[in-house]
């Protein structure tokens, strides 16, 4: 009991400590070294191109009727202003959930006070702003469409980053916030879609499945990178709060809106094996795994067969965003996809 007593007075001292970092902004300014290494920590740059190369990419030859012509403007222009989304997004969450990185990830910039809180906020504002502007910009040069698309989900994402006023009914129900969160995913998809090809390509069911794909592999990377059962308790991961058969049921959903977007897309002879594949190793690794929220034990190794799924689930996210610019690529007849027709 008084290891544990210390250990709590511990953890609100590490708590207290880190919370005095994320005082004021201006008082000290951080650096702009301190932020460039912020950014070179969260920001996986790489990750962030292939992405919005995806939803871009996909969004223009979704609706090509097999053409592989690429209009130079808005490629560029909507591929730039999904980077700062995802940049957008990785400061709000660090911001977000920095008391649980204080108890969970202490390593990490904003609790160990690399920088504060206060600039982190100026920060995402800032981007948010310069969003707003650039889908005013989109309006007036590319189509109205575009532009209140940009606009849209800019604001959704100010809503998840204000958990839409509703924080803690959301964090007391996990598949909520998941699906909440994820939703954003699909207005990525149409803002590019509404760039090439105008609003009347939002009609197409084909549109609309293309952005259900994106959903699909969204949601299941956000579940999967999150399956390591001896998670800290702070981080509220679905598998620890819901167990290993919800949190199948979770991933099913996502996966057979996958199959079926894929299907109508006519990239199911490709997905279809990837997907089932991704299932199989899940059901092998909850069968092997140990129970979730369990600790470690003194000495014991930390399980490992869950960074495999993940990284599974990551090159399955990543063809799903070039399925389609592949099929085009590659010169397949016409004939044999339903998707151009």
């Amino acid at each position: 009991m008084k290891t544990d007593h210390n250990k709590n007075l511990s953890q609100t001292s590490v708590s207290t400590v880190a919370s005095s970092r994320q005082v004021d902004i201006f008082v000290q300014f951080s650096g702009f070294k301190n932020w460039l290494k912020f950014f070179a920590e969260r920001i996986a740059l790489l990750v962030y191109i292939l992405t919005a190369a995806g939803y871009v990419l996909s969004a223009n030859y979704a609706l090509s009727e097999g053409s592989t012509h690429l209009p130079l403007r808005p490629f560029f222009w909507t591929l730039i202003v999904e980077i700062f989304f995802l940049i957008t997004l990785r400061v709000m969450d660090d911001l977000k959930d920095v008391d649980t990185d204080i108890a969970a990830h202490p390593e990490r910039p904003l609790p160990r006070g690399l920088v504060t809180a206060r600039e982190a906020s100026f920060v995402v504002h800032t981007l948010v702003l310069v969003l707003v502007l650039n889908g005013i910009a989109l309006a007036i040069v590319e189509n109205l469409a575009c532009g209140l698309l940009c606009i849209l989900t800019t604001i959704y994402y100010y809503g998840m980053f204000k958990e839409f006023g509703c924080g803690h009914w959301l964090s007391a129900r996990p598949i909520m916030y998941i699906l909440s969160h994820q939703l954003v995913v699909l207005l990525m998809v149409l803002f590019p879609i509404a760039a090439f090809h105008g609003a009347s390509a939002l009609k197409s069911i084909l549109c609309w499945h293309v952005a259900l794909l994106q959903f699909c592999g969204s949601f299941t990377f956000e579940v999967c990178r999150k399956l390591d059962p001896t998670a800290h308790e702070a981080l509220n991961t679905y598998l620890v709060v819901y167990g290993k058969f919800k949190t199948f049921l979770m991933i099913l959903f996502a996966v057979a809106i996958g199959f079926w977007a894929s299907y109508v897309m006519a990239v199911e002879v490709i997905m279809w094996p990837f997907l089932g594949f991704l299932l199989l190793s899940i059901l092998v690794l909850f069968w092997k795994q140990r129970t979730p929220g369990t600790p470690l034990a003194e000495g014991e190794a930390p399980p490992k067969g869950h960074k495999t799924v993940e990284l599974i689930c990551m090159l399955i996210t990543l063809l799903g965003m070039f399925i389609v610019p592949i099929k085009v690529w590659s010169g397949f007849p016409k004939t044999a996809m339903r998707t151009f027709q």
